[in-house]
């Protein structure tokens, strides 16, 4: 039996709870200082996240950030940091203040940084300022947060640039319903994580963008999928570009992500907004008020490392377009005529 700790009581930090207390270990689900509500519930009998359908197993223990003795933090054999992209300076300021001895550590945290004025990921930066991270591990792969905490099948990737440390956390975590493949390329796994966020909005946009009321759900195809393939392969440009393997956008960490994406979340109506004529501020001011969309603040990442308009975008122009409606306040002017596959 493992101790782990999981930091971020949201929903993908409680939903990975379910798979380490279904083999035994002992969890403790730590709130952020945003998740004090969401603790009282979970400690209520039968006691439901406000996000997850059902109560999270018993052997769970839901303590406050404040409640929490530095001494578990010490003890625990791996710490998971599943707070939202905002809440990562916070996390690594909690941990690092808490923490005396060196541990694995494993990110669900999705979102990009920058590094000497160059495009890097969590997996590049954050080794840099936690002093006693022994190990950084990525978790990518797509993965609806509700539907892991239900066991329904899911299949999801482990990064490390450590394969060992990799394939030991698979080992507490793997269950019959959570199947995980294990890769040294953690850069392309994070970065992944984050572009699909980004890119599902564009690809979404696509759905309401071009209506078809002949279907049930209202949606043309065509558009969706060229948009889709498009995505894939500008996320596979941008993760070679900045240090992770291509071959890494085309397997569960991009294209499986970037397609659950889709199918539904935050970035996924920013997108379905995107595409019906709304703007990006209309919507987060409305039905996402409240919400962490990330592919936004990945938009401003990108931005600043697209500098040059042209090459932008010729090079990415689904980006570019999604960067355009995203820091101007507009809609999504893409059009596909304008495409050119010719090499």
């Amino acid at each position: 039996m493992a101790k782990i700790v999981i930091i971020g009581a949201g929903v993908m930090g409680s939903a990975l709870s379910v798979p380490a207390a279904d083999n035994g270990h002992a969890v403790t689900l730590v709130g952020s200082p945003l998740d004090d509500g969401i603790i009282d519930l979970l400690r209520a009998p039968g006691g439901v996240h406000p996000k997850l359908d059902a109560p999270l197993p018993a052997r769970i223990r839901p303590e406050t950030c404040a409640e929490l003795d530095p001494s578990e933090l010490d003890d625990a054999d791996i710490i998971v940091a599943g707070v939202s992209s905002p809440g990562i300076d916070w996390f690594v300021d909690y941990v690092e203040q808490r923490l005396s001895r060196s541990k694995p550590i494993a990110f669900v945290t999705k979102g990009l940084d920058l590094l000497d004025g160059r495009l890097a990921t969590y997996a590049d930066t954050l080794p840099r300022r936690m002093t006693r991270m022994q190990t950084f591990i990525g978790i990518g792969g797509p993965c609806i947060a509700r539907e892991l905490a239900n066991r329904n099948p899911t299949l999801s990737i482990y990064g490390s640039a450590d394969l060992g440390a990799a394939s030991w956390l698979r080992g507490l975590m793997q269950t019959p319903y959570y199947r995980l493949a294990t890769t040294t390329d953690a850069i392309g796994v994070e970065a992944c994580a984050a572009l699909k966020n980004f890119y599902a909005i564009g690809v979404s946009a696509m759905q309401t963008r071009y209506p078809d009321d002949k279907r049930t759900d209202g949606q043309s195809k065509n558009p969706c999928a060229g948009a889709f393939s498009m995505a894939v392969a500008e996320i596979a440009e941008i993760v070679k570009a900045i240090g992770g393997g291509a071959d890494t956008a085309f397997g569960l960490a991009g294209l499986g992500d970037l397609h659950v994406t889709v199918g539904g979340g935050r970035n996924s109506r920013l997108g379905h907004a995107l595409g019906s004529g709304r703007t990006v501020s209309a919507s987060l001011a409305t039905e996402l008020a409240g919400e962490t969309v990330e592919g936004v603040d990945t938009a401003r990442m990108l931005a600043l490392w697209m500098k040059e308009k042209e090459r932008m975008t010729r090079r990415f122009p689904l980006g570019a377009a999604i960067i355009k409606a995203i820091a101007e306040n507009g809609g999504l002017d893409f059009d596909f005529s304008e495409l050119d596959f010719e090499q």
